[in-house]
Protein backbone atom coordinates (compact mmCIF):
# COMPACT_ATOMS: atom_id res chain seq x y z
CA UNK A 1 0.00 0.00 0.00
CA UNK A 2 1.09 3.51 -0.71
CA UNK A 3 1.71 6.18 1.86
CA UNK A 4 -1.69 7.84 2.69
CA UNK A 5 -0.04 11.06 3.86
CA UNK A 6 1.90 11.37 0.66
CA UNK A 7 -1.25 10.66 -1.40
CA UNK A 8 -3.24 13.35 0.45
CA UNK A 9 -0.40 15.79 -0.06
CA UNK A 10 -0.38 15.05 -3.80
CA UNK A 11 -4.13 15.55 -4.10
CA UNK A 12 -3.90 18.87 -2.24
CA UNK A 13 -1.05 20.02 -4.46
CA UNK A 14 -2.99 19.52 -7.71
CA UNK A 15 -5.01 22.80 -7.52
CA UNK A 16 -1.82 24.65 -6.63
CA UNK A 17 -0.01 23.11 -9.58
CA UNK A 18 -2.92 24.06 -11.86
CA UNK A 19 -2.82 27.69 -10.70
CA UNK A 20 0.95 27.76 -11.21
CA UNK A 21 0.61 26.44 -14.77
CA UNK A 22 1.50 28.92 -17.51
CA UNK A 23 -1.05 27.29 -19.82
CA UNK A 24 -3.82 27.78 -17.27
CA UNK A 25 -2.90 31.44 -16.72
CA UNK A 26 -2.79 32.02 -20.49
CA UNK A 27 -6.26 30.46 -20.90
CA UNK A 28 -7.69 32.76 -18.19
CA UNK A 29 -6.09 35.80 -19.88
CA UNK A 30 -7.68 34.81 -23.21
CA UNK A 31 -11.14 34.52 -21.59
CA UNK A 32 -10.70 37.94 -19.92
CA UNK A 33 -9.62 39.45 -23.25
CA UNK A 34 -12.72 38.05 -24.98
CA UNK A 35 -14.91 39.48 -22.19
CA UNK A 36 -13.25 42.89 -22.60
CA UNK A 37 -13.93 42.82 -26.35
CA UNK A 38 -17.59 41.93 -25.67
CA UNK A 39 -17.86 44.74 -23.13
CA UNK A 40 -16.44 47.19 -25.65
CA UNK A 41 -18.63 46.17 -28.58
CA UNK A 42 -21.96 45.61 -26.77
CA UNK A 43 -24.00 48.47 -25.22
CA UNK A 44 -23.22 48.80 -21.53
CA UNK A 45 -25.19 50.33 -18.66
CA UNK A 46 -27.06 53.49 -19.62
CA UNK A 47 -26.15 52.98 -23.29
CA UNK A 48 -28.63 50.09 -23.43
CA UNK A 49 -31.60 52.47 -23.11
CA UNK A 50 -30.25 54.69 -25.88
CA UNK A 51 -29.67 51.66 -28.11
CA UNK A 52 -33.23 50.39 -27.51
CA UNK A 53 -34.59 53.84 -28.29
CA UNK A 54 -32.95 53.65 -31.72
CA UNK A 55 -33.59 49.92 -32.22
CA UNK A 56 -36.78 48.95 -30.35
CA UNK A 57 -36.90 45.63 -32.19
CA UNK A 58 -33.77 44.52 -30.29
CA UNK A 59 -35.57 44.39 -26.93
CA UNK A 60 -35.52 40.59 -26.70
CA UNK A 61 -31.83 40.37 -27.56
CA UNK A 62 -30.90 43.04 -24.98
CA UNK A 63 -32.96 41.20 -22.35
CA UNK A 64 -31.05 37.98 -23.05
CA UNK A 65 -27.69 39.77 -22.95
CA UNK A 66 -28.70 41.40 -19.68
CA UNK A 67 -29.56 38.01 -18.18
CA UNK A 68 -26.12 36.72 -19.19
CA UNK A 69 -24.47 39.75 -17.65
CA UNK A 70 -23.15 41.04 -20.98
CA UNK A 71 -24.72 44.50 -20.67
CA UNK A 72 -22.60 45.32 -17.59
CA UNK A 73 -19.53 43.16 -18.18
CA UNK A 74 -16.98 45.03 -16.09
CA UNK A 75 -19.27 45.10 -13.03
CA UNK A 76 -20.56 41.52 -13.32
CA UNK A 77 -19.79 38.80 -10.76
CA UNK A 78 -18.28 36.44 -13.34
CA UNK A 79 -15.82 39.06 -14.64
CA UNK A 80 -14.76 39.81 -11.07
CA UNK A 81 -14.36 36.05 -10.55
CA UNK A 82 -12.08 35.77 -13.59
CA UNK A 83 -9.89 38.55 -12.19
CA UNK A 84 -9.72 36.72 -8.85
CA UNK A 85 -8.69 33.46 -10.55
CA UNK A 86 -5.95 35.21 -12.53
CA UNK A 87 -4.78 36.98 -9.36
CA UNK A 88 -4.60 33.61 -7.57
CA UNK A 89 -2.51 32.17 -10.43
CA UNK A 90 -0.10 35.12 -10.33
CA UNK A 91 0.10 34.89 -6.53
CA UNK A 92 1.02 31.19 -6.62
CA UNK A 93 3.68 31.80 -9.27
CA UNK A 94 5.06 34.72 -7.25
CA UNK A 95 5.17 32.64 -4.06
CA UNK A 96 7.10 29.86 -5.80
CA UNK A 97 9.52 32.31 -7.36
CA UNK A 98 10.06 33.98 -3.99
CA UNK A 99 10.74 30.57 -2.39
CA UNK A 100 13.28 29.82 -5.13
CA UNK A 101 14.95 33.19 -4.63
CA UNK A 102 15.23 32.52 -0.89
CA UNK A 103 17.33 29.43 -1.61
CA UNK A 104 19.78 31.38 -3.77
CA UNK A 105 22.41 33.88 -2.74
CA UNK A 106 24.32 36.76 -4.19
CA UNK A 107 23.61 38.01 -7.67
CA UNK A 108 21.00 35.33 -8.44
CA UNK A 109 18.82 36.59 -5.61
CA UNK A 110 19.20 40.17 -6.83
CA UNK A 111 18.10 39.17 -10.31
CA UNK A 112 14.78 37.88 -8.88
CA UNK A 113 13.92 41.32 -7.48
CA UNK A 114 12.68 42.76 -10.79
CA UNK A 115 10.57 39.71 -11.52
CA UNK A 116 9.01 39.84 -8.04
CA UNK A 117 8.17 43.55 -8.38
CA UNK A 118 6.53 42.89 -11.75
CA UNK A 119 4.43 40.04 -10.32
CA UNK A 120 3.34 42.19 -7.37
CA UNK A 121 2.38 45.02 -9.73
CA UNK A 122 0.13 42.66 -11.71
CA UNK A 123 -1.52 41.59 -8.46
CA UNK A 124 -2.18 45.24 -7.55
CA UNK A 125 -3.73 45.93 -10.96
CA UNK A 126 -5.98 42.89 -10.68
CA UNK A 127 -6.89 43.88 -7.10
CA UNK A 128 -7.93 47.29 -8.38
CA UNK A 129 -10.20 45.62 -10.94
CA UNK A 130 -11.78 43.43 -8.25
CA UNK A 131 -12.36 46.45 -5.99
CA UNK A 132 -14.05 48.24 -8.87
CA UNK A 133 -16.30 45.26 -9.59
CA UNK A 134 -17.35 44.84 -5.94
CA UNK A 135 -17.53 48.41 -4.63
CA UNK A 136 -17.58 50.49 -7.80
CA UNK A 137 -20.71 52.18 -9.19
CA UNK A 138 -21.58 53.47 -12.64
CA UNK A 139 -24.76 55.35 -13.52
CA UNK A 140 -26.10 58.62 -14.87
CA UNK A 141 -27.88 61.84 -13.97
CA UNK A 142 -30.40 63.60 -16.19
CA UNK A 143 -30.68 67.37 -15.80
CA UNK A 144 -32.62 70.31 -17.08
CA UNK A 145 -31.08 73.73 -16.71
CA UNK A 146 -31.77 74.88 -13.16
CA UNK A 147 -32.29 71.38 -11.71
CA UNK A 148 -30.63 70.20 -8.51
CA UNK A 149 -30.00 66.49 -7.99
CA UNK A 150 -28.64 64.59 -4.99
CA UNK A 151 -28.94 61.10 -6.48
CA UNK A 152 -28.06 59.21 -9.66
CA UNK A 153 -29.50 56.19 -11.46
CA UNK A 154 -27.74 52.79 -11.46
CA UNK A 155 -29.50 50.03 -13.42
CA UNK A 156 -32.88 51.71 -12.94
CA UNK A 157 -32.43 52.31 -9.19
CA UNK A 158 -31.63 55.59 -7.44
CA UNK A 159 -28.38 55.85 -5.48
CA UNK A 160 -27.77 58.80 -3.14
CA UNK A 161 -24.86 61.20 -3.51
CA UNK A 162 -23.10 62.62 -0.42
CA UNK A 163 -23.66 66.08 -1.94
CA UNK A 164 -25.99 67.78 -4.42
CA UNK A 165 -25.29 69.01 -7.95
CA UNK A 166 -26.99 72.06 -9.47
CA UNK A 167 -26.94 72.50 -13.25
CA UNK A 168 -26.39 76.25 -13.43
CA UNK A 169 -25.96 76.39 -17.19
CA UNK A 170 -25.88 74.14 -20.24
CA UNK A 171 -24.28 75.47 -23.41
CA UNK A 172 -23.97 74.14 -26.94
CA UNK A 173 -21.35 75.43 -29.34
CA UNK A 174 -21.75 75.05 -33.08
CA UNK A 175 -19.52 75.62 -36.08
CA UNK A 176 -21.96 78.26 -37.37
CA UNK A 177 -21.37 81.95 -36.76
CA UNK A 178 -24.87 82.52 -35.33
CA UNK A 179 -25.05 81.99 -31.56
CA UNK A 180 -27.54 79.95 -29.61
CA UNK A 181 -30.68 81.79 -28.55
CA UNK A 182 -30.01 83.78 -25.40
CA UNK A 183 -31.75 82.97 -22.15
CA UNK A 184 -33.06 86.53 -21.80
CA UNK A 185 -35.04 86.38 -25.09
CA UNK A 186 -38.75 86.76 -24.29
CA UNK A 187 -41.25 83.92 -24.51
CA UNK A 188 -43.77 84.23 -27.32
CA UNK A 189 -46.80 82.64 -28.91
CA UNK A 190 -46.33 81.90 -32.59
CA UNK A 191 -49.64 82.06 -34.46
CA UNK A 192 -50.22 81.15 -38.11
CA UNK A 193 -53.33 81.05 -40.32
CA UNK A 194 -52.23 79.11 -43.42
CA UNK A 195 -55.55 79.66 -45.19
CA UNK A 196 -54.99 83.44 -45.19
CA UNK A 197 -51.18 83.21 -45.31
CA UNK A 198 -50.91 85.17 -42.05
CA UNK A 199 -48.30 84.82 -39.29
CA UNK A 200 -47.58 86.66 -36.04
CA UNK A 201 -45.47 86.38 -32.88
CA UNK A 202 -47.48 87.47 -29.84
CA UNK A 203 -45.79 88.24 -26.52
CA UNK A 204 -46.74 86.19 -23.49
CA UNK A 205 -48.99 88.52 -21.47
CA UNK A 206 -51.39 87.07 -18.95
CA UNK A 207 -55.06 88.13 -19.19
CA UNK A 208 -54.36 90.59 -22.00
CA UNK A 209 -56.50 90.20 -25.09
CA UNK A 210 -54.52 90.38 -28.35
CA UNK A 211 -55.99 90.62 -31.82
CA UNK A 212 -54.92 88.38 -34.69
CA UNK A 213 -56.97 88.76 -37.87
CA UNK A 214 -60.57 87.90 -36.93
CA UNK A 215 -59.56 86.19 -33.68
CA UNK A 216 -59.11 87.45 -30.14
CA UNK A 217 -56.42 85.56 -28.23
CA UNK A 218 -55.91 85.73 -24.48
CA UNK A 219 -53.38 83.83 -22.36
CA UNK A 220 -55.18 82.92 -19.15
CA UNK A 221 -52.54 81.00 -17.22
CA UNK A 222 -48.85 79.99 -17.18
CA UNK A 223 -47.58 76.81 -15.48
CA UNK A 224 -43.79 76.18 -15.32
CA UNK A 225 -43.99 72.43 -14.60
CA UNK A 226 -47.32 71.10 -15.85
CA UNK A 227 -49.12 68.37 -13.93
CA UNK A 228 -52.75 67.28 -14.06
CA UNK A 229 -54.97 65.16 -11.84
CA UNK A 230 -56.73 62.91 -14.33
CA UNK A 231 -59.68 62.31 -12.01
CA UNK A 232 -60.49 65.95 -11.25
CA UNK A 233 -58.77 67.49 -14.30
CA UNK A 234 -57.15 70.03 -11.98
CA UNK A 235 -53.86 71.48 -13.26
CA UNK A 236 -51.00 72.22 -10.88
CA UNK A 237 -47.25 72.83 -11.11
CA UNK A 238 -44.85 70.23 -9.70
CA UNK A 239 -42.10 72.82 -9.20
CA UNK A 240 -41.05 76.35 -10.03
CA UNK A 241 -38.48 75.12 -12.55
CA UNK A 242 -39.45 75.33 -16.27
CA UNK A 243 -39.33 71.57 -16.78
CA UNK A 244 -42.63 71.32 -18.64
CA UNK A 245 -43.85 74.88 -19.27
CA UNK A 246 -47.39 75.28 -20.54
CA UNK A 247 -49.90 78.10 -21.15
CA UNK A 248 -53.70 78.13 -21.17
CA UNK A 249 -54.91 79.96 -24.28
CA UNK A 250 -58.43 81.23 -24.95
CA UNK A 251 -59.31 81.81 -28.60
CA UNK A 252 -62.51 83.58 -29.69
CA UNK A 253 -63.60 84.36 -33.22
CA UNK A 254 -66.56 84.24 -35.60
CA UNK A 255 -68.64 81.26 -34.54
CA UNK A 256 -65.66 79.82 -32.66
CA UNK A 257 -64.53 79.70 -29.05
CA UNK A 258 -62.13 77.36 -27.29
CA UNK A 259 -59.76 77.00 -24.35
CA UNK A 260 -56.76 74.67 -24.57
CA UNK A 261 -53.29 74.08 -23.18
CA UNK A 262 -50.14 74.54 -25.26
CA UNK A 263 -46.85 72.89 -24.25
CA UNK A 264 -43.44 74.31 -25.09
CA UNK A 265 -41.72 70.92 -25.10
CA UNK A 266 -44.52 69.18 -27.00
CA UNK A 267 -45.67 71.62 -29.70
CA UNK A 268 -47.80 69.01 -31.49
CA UNK A 269 -49.87 68.19 -28.41
CA UNK A 270 -52.97 70.29 -27.62
CA UNK A 271 -55.15 69.48 -24.62
CA UNK A 272 -58.63 71.04 -24.21
CA UNK A 273 -59.66 72.03 -20.71
CA UNK A 274 -62.63 70.60 -18.86
CA UNK A 275 -64.62 73.78 -19.52
CA UNK A 276 -63.25 74.41 -22.98
CA UNK A 277 -65.33 73.57 -26.03
CA UNK A 278 -64.86 73.61 -29.80
CA UNK A 279 -67.52 73.94 -32.42
CA UNK A 280 -67.79 70.54 -34.12
CA UNK A 281 -68.83 72.00 -37.45
CA UNK A 282 -66.17 74.62 -37.79
CA UNK A 283 -62.44 74.64 -37.09
CA UNK A 284 -60.52 77.81 -36.52
CA UNK A 285 -57.70 76.84 -38.90
CA UNK A 286 -55.18 78.47 -36.56
CA UNK A 287 -51.78 76.94 -35.79
CA UNK A 288 -50.19 77.99 -32.50
CA UNK A 289 -46.83 77.14 -30.96
CA UNK A 290 -45.71 78.21 -27.49
CA UNK A 291 -42.03 79.18 -27.72
CA UNK A 292 -40.36 79.21 -24.32
CA UNK A 293 -36.81 80.55 -23.97
CA UNK A 294 -35.71 77.29 -22.27
CA UNK A 295 -37.01 75.12 -25.10
CA UNK A 296 -36.58 77.27 -28.22
CA UNK A 297 -32.81 76.95 -28.50
CA UNK A 298 -33.02 74.29 -31.17
CA UNK A 299 -34.60 76.66 -33.68
CA UNK A 300 -31.71 79.12 -33.24
CA UNK A 301 -28.91 76.59 -33.82
CA UNK A 302 -27.48 76.40 -37.31
CA UNK A 303 -24.75 74.07 -38.48
CA UNK A 304 -23.25 70.96 -36.86
CA UNK A 305 -22.68 70.93 -33.10
CA UNK A 306 -19.04 71.42 -32.12
CA UNK A 307 -19.18 70.77 -28.37
CA UNK A 308 -21.45 71.01 -25.36
CA UNK A 309 -20.67 71.79 -21.74
CA UNK A 310 -22.32 71.94 -18.33
CA UNK A 311 -21.60 74.36 -15.51
CA UNK A 312 -22.15 72.55 -12.19
CA UNK A 313 -22.37 73.85 -8.63
CA UNK A 314 -21.54 71.43 -5.81
CA UNK A 315 -23.91 72.06 -2.89
CA UNK A 316 -23.36 70.84 0.65
CA UNK A 317 -24.68 71.72 4.08
CA UNK A 318 -27.12 74.63 4.16
CA UNK A 319 -27.38 74.94 0.38
CA UNK A 320 -23.87 76.35 0.27
CA UNK A 321 -21.99 76.18 -3.03
CA UNK A 322 -18.59 74.70 -2.15
CA UNK A 323 -17.27 74.37 -5.70
CA UNK A 324 -18.19 75.29 -9.27
CA UNK A 325 -16.90 73.45 -12.32
CA UNK A 326 -17.56 73.45 -16.06
CA UNK A 327 -17.24 70.02 -17.67
CA UNK A 328 -17.35 68.94 -21.29
CA UNK A 329 -16.51 65.88 -23.35
CA UNK A 330 -13.03 64.53 -22.42
CA UNK A 331 -12.86 67.00 -19.51
CA UNK A 332 -14.55 65.33 -16.51
CA UNK A 333 -14.96 66.57 -12.96
CA UNK A 334 -14.13 64.59 -9.80
CA UNK A 335 -15.34 65.24 -6.28
CA UNK A 336 -15.21 62.99 -3.18
CA UNK A 337 -14.55 59.79 -5.13
CA UNK A 338 -17.17 60.44 -7.84
CA UNK A 339 -16.27 61.40 -11.40
CA UNK A 340 -18.77 63.12 -13.69
CA UNK A 341 -18.48 62.90 -17.48
CA UNK A 342 -20.44 64.97 -20.00
CA UNK A 343 -22.29 62.28 -21.94
CA UNK A 344 -25.22 63.62 -23.95
CA UNK A 345 -27.91 66.10 -24.87
CA UNK A 346 -31.36 66.08 -26.44
CA UNK A 347 -31.58 67.68 -29.91
CA UNK A 348 -35.27 68.38 -29.27
CA UNK A 349 -34.71 69.91 -25.83
CA UNK A 350 -31.45 71.78 -25.55
CA UNK A 351 -31.94 72.69 -21.90
CA UNK A 352 -31.46 68.98 -21.12
CA UNK A 353 -28.21 67.12 -20.59
CA UNK A 354 -27.06 63.82 -19.12
CA UNK A 355 -23.94 63.10 -17.10
CA UNK A 356 -22.27 59.76 -16.55
CA UNK A 357 -21.39 59.10 -12.91
CA UNK A 358 -18.54 56.75 -12.00
CA UNK A 359 -17.33 55.76 -8.55
CA UNK A 360 -14.19 53.59 -8.77
CA UNK A 361 -12.31 53.14 -5.47
CA UNK A 362 -9.88 50.78 -7.21
CA UNK A 363 -8.21 53.51 -9.27
CA UNK A 364 -5.46 54.36 -6.69
CA UNK A 365 -4.61 50.66 -6.40
CA UNK A 366 -4.37 50.33 -10.19
CA UNK A 367 -2.14 53.41 -10.42
CA UNK A 368 0.11 51.98 -7.69
CA UNK A 369 0.32 48.72 -9.67
CA UNK A 370 1.37 50.46 -12.88
CA UNK A 371 3.97 52.53 -11.00
CA UNK A 372 5.43 49.39 -9.44
CA UNK A 373 5.42 47.67 -12.84
CA UNK A 374 7.53 50.48 -14.30
CA UNK A 375 10.04 50.00 -11.45
CA UNK A 376 10.08 46.22 -11.94
CA UNK A 377 10.60 46.46 -15.71
CA UNK A 378 13.40 48.99 -15.16
CA UNK A 379 15.12 46.54 -12.82
CA UNK A 380 14.70 43.62 -15.27
CA UNK A 381 15.77 45.35 -18.49
CA UNK A 382 18.24 48.00 -17.29
CA UNK A 383 19.49 47.53 -13.74
CA UNK A 384 20.13 43.75 -13.88
CA UNK A 385 22.09 43.87 -17.19
CA UNK A 386 24.19 46.74 -15.83
CA UNK A 387 24.93 44.83 -12.60
CA UNK A 388 25.74 41.70 -14.61
CA UNK A 389 28.23 43.62 -16.73
CA UNK A 390 29.91 45.04 -13.63
CA UNK A 391 30.11 41.56 -12.06
CA UNK A 392 31.95 40.19 -15.10
CA UNK A 393 34.22 43.25 -15.33
CA UNK A 394 34.70 44.76 -11.85
CA UNK A 395 37.02 47.47 -13.29
CA UNK A 396 35.23 48.82 -16.34
CA UNK A 397 37.62 51.75 -16.64
CA UNK A 398 40.52 49.35 -17.38
CA UNK A 399 39.64 48.39 -20.93
CA UNK A 400 41.60 45.61 -22.72
CA UNK A 401 44.56 46.85 -24.79
CA UNK A 402 47.40 45.36 -26.84
CA UNK A 403 50.84 44.70 -25.45
CA UNK A 404 52.35 47.47 -27.57
CA UNK A 405 49.73 49.91 -26.09
CA UNK A 406 50.96 48.87 -22.64
CA UNK A 407 54.60 49.45 -23.73
CA UNK A 408 55.62 45.78 -23.30
CA UNK A 409 57.09 43.76 -26.17
CA UNK A 410 56.39 40.12 -26.58
CA UNK A 411 59.20 37.61 -26.10
CA UNK A 412 59.11 36.78 -29.79
CA UNK A 413 59.50 40.40 -30.74
CA UNK A 414 62.21 40.87 -28.13
CA UNK A 415 64.07 37.85 -29.52
CA UNK A 416 63.86 39.17 -33.06
CA UNK A 417 65.11 42.51 -31.91
CA UNK A 418 67.91 40.91 -29.98
CA UNK A 419 68.81 38.63 -32.90
CA UNK A 420 68.95 41.54 -35.23
CA UNK A 421 71.15 43.30 -32.69
CA UNK A 422 73.51 40.33 -32.38
CA UNK A 423 73.66 39.96 -36.10
CA UNK A 424 74.49 43.58 -36.44
CA UNK A 425 77.19 43.28 -33.84
CA UNK A 426 78.57 40.17 -35.48
CA UNK A 427 78.66 42.00 -38.76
Amino acid sequence: MGNPGKLEKGVAARPIDTLASVKFAFAVVVVIAVACVAGTMLPQGADVAAYLHKHPEAGGQMALLGTLGLTHVFYSWWFTGLLCVLAASVAVCSARRFATAQRTTGFARGRALGSMLTHISILLILAGGVIRGVWGEKGYIEFHEGDTKAQFIVEGKERPLPFALHLAKFEIETYAAKPVKRDDDPDQLLVAWPEKNLKAALPIKLNVEQQFADFRIKILRYVPDFSIDMSTREVTSRSNEPRNPAILVAVAGPNYQNHHWLFARFPDFVMPTKDGHASPDRKSGLQMVYENHATAKRQRIEGPIKSFRSTLDVIQGDNAVVQAKTIEVNSPFSYKGYTFYQSGYNPDDLSYTSLQVVKDPGVPVVYAGFSLMIVGLFVVFYLNPWLNARRKNPHPDLLPCTTRERGISSPRLRGEDQGEGFAGRRA
